[in-house]
């Protein structure tokens, strides 16, 4: 089994950071620990402090809006621990190395200041995600996102100088809970979520009625929703159109209102005009994947820690443990649509709130993670064992003069 270890040299040369991974899975009760390894000069830290620590980048608005040199950014630390000089932290818990930890110390252990560290993120953690903006747009995009950073200081209280500071974007993403395990906690309804929307109109008699049923509440990105509907029309007027979609629902922890971004649209007259007196009854089949001549502004996306990476679209964010409201987060959500129009008016100024009726269902969207493949992998593989490969750990340097270097081979 091979291990990819990633490099980083902070400006100065002075401070080597390494890391197995950055991508973290929460799993609701805790979050998979930051494990790395920090080696630096003794000579020169004389008089220094050596921390390493996880920063929660939280930007809210767009980089061009902002007016007098006042970025709309907050950063937050969420786990911090000192290295050097050792034992001054508070609270030093023993940590027990992982096996690239400790084949790593083995490899460099003719070189002094070598400082393996474990760091928590604290439960709730929210997942890394951005808003995608306008098309056309630079700047940084709202969001938040994660970074893991060493640095060298003689007060932690002044601003990091950069040229002794090193540091790795890392990605926290929500782990996949499966059905019943969602039904357990309340957060997903035993049955099909459905809803039931009757409507009067001020300038006709009668209302119209609307019955909305999803085949399902946990659906799959890329997966097929569908969704059956009820028309009934006891108004005096007639059905013209109907139109479905499925949207993303985005929410910001520490404000109000809620920003709605298209995913999926279809519009029909199949079995329309429904004249009055008249039901319709009809499943409609959507995609649960964003339409190609879709624009992406608006839409939430998991953060990416590489470019040229391959945006995915972010789950529905769950909070069962914690309340989201406490601090920073980015809350998504999924909800389909389904709105009839309807004809017949005489005052075409006033048609918006009276010749349309909609209705809303929630819904659960979710990926198929490679956590799942790689389960199946391993059930194949107890049914067939076979050797087990030499284990090896490579060290793949992000730095662009680095990546000269010899790739390192350590043996555990």
């Amino acid at each position: 089994m091979q291990t990819n270890l990633m490099k980083k040299l902070s400006p100065s040369g002075d401070i080597t950071l390494y890391i197995a991974q950055r991508e973290y899975v929460d799993h609701y009760k805790s979050v998979d620990p930051i494990d790395g390894v920090v080696i630096v000069p003794i000579s020169k830290a004389h008089g220094h402090r050596l921390f390493v620590e996880i920063q929660l980048h939280f930007r809210y608005g767009a980089e061009a809006e902002e007016f007098s040199n006042i970025p709309f950014k907050k950063m937050v630390v969420v786990a911090s621990q000192e290295l050097f000089p050792l034992g001054n932290g508070p609270n030093q818990i023993p940590h027990v190395f992982t096996s690239w930890q400790t084949a790593l110390c083995k490899k460099m252990a003719n070189m002094q200041g070598i400082c393996p560290f474990k760091l928590e993120f604290p439960q709730g953690s929210p997942p890394s995600l951005v808003v995608a903006g306008p098309a056309g747009v630079s700047g940084e995009p709202c969001g938040l996102t994660y970074q893991v950073v060493a640095y060298f200081c003689t007060d932690p209280t002044l601003p990091l100088v950069k040229k002794n500071t090193v540091g790795f974007n890392v990605r926290v993403t929500q782990e996949t809970l499966p059905v019943p395990l969602l039904e357990q906690l309340s957060l997903a309804p035993s049955t099909r979520p459905a809803t039931l929307v009757q409507r009067q109109f001020l300038l006709s008699p009668g209302k119209m009625q609307i019955e909305m049923c999803l085949d399902r509440a946990v659906v799959y990105y890329g997966e097929k929703l569908s969704m059956h509907v009820q028309i009934t029309n006891n108004s005096s007027r007639t059905i013209r159109k109907i139109k479905c979609k499925l949207y993303q629902v985005s929410q910001l922890s520490f404000a109000t209102g809620e920003r709605r971004a298209p995913l999926y649209c279809m519009e029909t007259t199949e079995g329309c005009p429904i004249p009055p007196g008249a039901t319709l009854q009809r499943t409609y089949t959507l995609m649960t994947k964003l339409q190609p001549h879709r624009t992406n502004e608006n839409l939430v996306f998991e953060a990416s820690t590489n470019r040229g990476e391959v945006e995915r679209l972010s789950a529905t964010t769950i909070f069962p443990y914690t309340d989201p409201k406490e601090g920073f987060a980015i809350l998504v959500s999924y909800e389909a649509k389904i709105k009839v129009y309807m004809g017949g008016s005489q005052f075409q100024s006033v048609r918006s709130t009276l010749g349309e009726v909609s209705a809303r269902v929630p819904f659960f969207l979710f990926h198929q993670t490679p956590r799942e493949n790689i389960e199946l992998e391993e059930s194949a593989s107890a049914a067939n064992p076979v050797a087990k490969p030499h284990r090896m750990v490579r060290l793949t340097s992000v730095d662009n003069e680095a990546a000269k270097e010899q790739p390192l081979l350590v043996d555990w």
